[in-house]
């Protein structure tokens, strides 16, 4: 695809395919079509109105989006329209004024400090519920907990010392619940891949602070 035309004022951009016999394949659902609508969710997740992005996307990816949206972004009056047309008909139209490019530039910047982040980094006090475990003191297969400060989903869990496993799995003497119905509070090493958590390691179990989560 090549960009036909880059009129003054607002930024008007029109797709248009180089190859012309292939044009009533490209609006079935091809590739113009498909870019317009990935470029919507891009945008929307950036801006926070999605909560996964569409694919993933690298550094690379989002500096070339911040510099897609700069133009728009400095400019208050400005709007960027992303236009999918055939004939005179209009397919699929994307429109992001400033303020929209604004805040996408600021959900960039969020994801590139995020991807900065070290792979493996301690978290200080962390409330951490079991999501499934291994009864035993050795091995850690099977072990999962959830830390929603960190994420919602449930994360592989291995111990730095197994006597702290021991010792959550042992229950507290203060409750009546079972073991894997109350809440801990740990230090944690996250160590992620591409910026997604995939195992905690739990360095340190603060006894004194366990709570019943069900508990107002």
């Amino acid at each position: 695809m090549f960009i036909k035309d880059v009129r003054s004022g607002s930024i008007i951009v029109e797709l248009v395919a180089q190859a012309m016999p292939v044009v009533p394949l490209l609006w079935q659902g091809g590739s113009l079509l498909e870019w317009v609508n990935h470029a919507k969710s891009v945008i929307e997740w950036l801006n926070g109105k999605l909560a996964t992005p569409p694919t993933v996307l690298t550094k690379n990816d989002l500096k070339q989006w911040n510099n897609i949206l700069e133009p728009v972004a400095k400019d208050s009056g400005s709007q960027m329209n992303f236009t999918v047309s055939e004939g005179g008909t209009v397919i699929n139209q994307v429109f992001i004024n400033s303020e929209q490019a604004n805040a996408a530039q600021n959900g960039i910047r969020r994801q590139l400090e995020k991807l900065d982040e070290p792979d493996d980094h301690i978290q200080r006090k962390r409330v951490m519920i079991w999501s499934q475990t291994r009864f035993s003191d050795g091995g850690s297969t099977g072990d999962r907990a959830v830390i929603e400060n960190i994420t919602p989903s449930p994360v592989k869990v291995i111990f730095e010392n197994s006597a702290v496993k021991k010792a959550m799995l042992a229950g507290n003497s203060r409750f009546q619940k079972q073991w894997h119905d109350l809440a801990y509070i740990v230090d944690v090493r996250v160590q992620t891949v591409r910026g997604v958590p995939k195992v905690y390691t739990i360095i340190n179990y603060y006894d004194e602070d366990t709570f019943d989560p069900d508990e107002a």
